[in-house]
């Protein structure tokens, strides 16, 4: 069992030490009338696009939003890896649901600070746990 230390409130952090990389982040929403058919016959066209966007180390996190104020089929959020804005825009726009005019989207700007990410790969049983 993990035990975590105490969270205190108390000490300083070091924020020289904070992660500071820019992202940036995409933040979609559906278009009016899409529907959940809409989103789920497209759906192979969108991952296969965003598989393709991963090979190339552009995706750094995406996945779809399941709750949440205005939420409904196609809201998602996506973190790419991108130059600028521009680069950003451009390979949001491509996606078949933008293209398909299922969804409309938004970019941001996003600075990764803090977080931990954990990871259990078995070489020998061809296993892994996302922690």
């Amino acid at each position: 069992m993990n035990s975590m230390p105490p969270v205190t409130g108390h000490d300083t952090p070091d924020l020289s030490r904070l992660l500071g990389r820019d992202y940036w982040m995409v933040i979609s929403t559906p278009a009016d009338g899409t529907t959940a058919e809409d989103i789920t016959a497209l759906a192979p066209a969108h991952i296969a696009w965003l598989l393709g966007l991963e090979e190339r180390h552009l995706v750094f996190l995406s996945g779809p939003l399941v709750s949440g104020p205005g939420v409904g089929p196609g809201s998602g959020i996506t973190v790419f890896r991108a130059s600028d804005e521009a680069e950003a825009t451009a390979i949001a726009s491509a996606d078949p649901f933008v293209t398909a005019g299922l969804r409309t989207f938004v970019v941001h700007r996003w600075r990764l600070n803090e977080g931990s990410v954990s990871m259990r790969l078995s070489l020998g049983r061809g296993t892994y746990e996302w922690l």
